[in-house]
């Protein structure tokens, strides 16, 4: 949420500029529109599914049908401006296996891929690409794939990765609850979040979540 909080406030900013035109306004109150139903979106999910007892929460599903490859790319298109702005650009590929419709909880799923899109931006060169891949594991489990080309995560920092209130890199702004929140989604989904390739040549992050899908696959 602070990263979408954060985006409106950008956003907002740039619509107060008298030098954009019509079109270039029209564009960022799109973009201002979609983050702001996001961060409704979630807090909604957070008061359906999150219950304090004792000092403890307690997190449960909030499980809907969707259609996984419209859900995906409805995701990345709130991604437009950052993408247009950083001249990075997102890509995904589907293998065939990937069923048409799964049922998991939309709204958490969606965190996780807003919290690693978002620290691929960080760390992706002007003119690389971000890839998202997705493909069906032997037991039908679903796995993402997110790779950026960055310089990668230094060695002595990655038992950080999944830690509370860790920052990994100095001058990036960040509570250090991304990927702590997201591992226990994707765990409470039914999978786990786990750090892929790591090296000069970027950084992968993998998860899988239970899919629940449909019997229809794509061809």
């Amino acid at each position: 949420m602070r990263s979408q909080i954060s985006g409106i406030c950008t956003v907002s900013k740039m619509l107060l500029s008298e030098n954009d035109s019509k079109e270039d306004k029209c564009f960022y109150l799109s973009h201002v529109n979609a983050m702001s139903m996001n961060v409704l979106h979630v807090l909604n999910n957070m008061m359906a599914t999150s219950r304090f007892y004792n000092d403890n929460v307690a997190i449960k599903m909030s499980p809907a049908r969707i259609n996984i490859r419209h859900w995906l790319k409805l995701q990345i298109r709130q991604y437009d401006l950052i993408s247009s702005l950083s001249s990075v650009k997102i890509k995904t590929h589907f293998r065939t296996t990937v069923p048409d419709y799964i049922t998991t909880d939309e709204i958490k799923l969606g965190q996780i891929v807003k919290n690693l899109i978002d620290n691929a931006f960080k760390f992706a060169p002007s003119g690389t690409c971000i890839s998202i891949s997705v493909s069906t594991l032997s037991d039908g489990r679903l796995l993402f794939q997110i790779t950026d080309h960055g310089k990668g995560i230094p060695a002595e920092k990655i038992h950080l990765l999944f830690q509370p209130f860790q920052s990994l890199e100095v001058g990036f702004s960040g509570t250090g609850l991304g990927l702590y929140v997201s591992k226990l989604y994707a765990t409470l989904l039914g999978g786990d979040l786990l750090l892929g390739r790591n090296d000069k040549r970027g950084t992968s992050f993998l998860f899988m979540i239970d899919s629940q899908s449909s019997i229809t696959t794509k061809h």
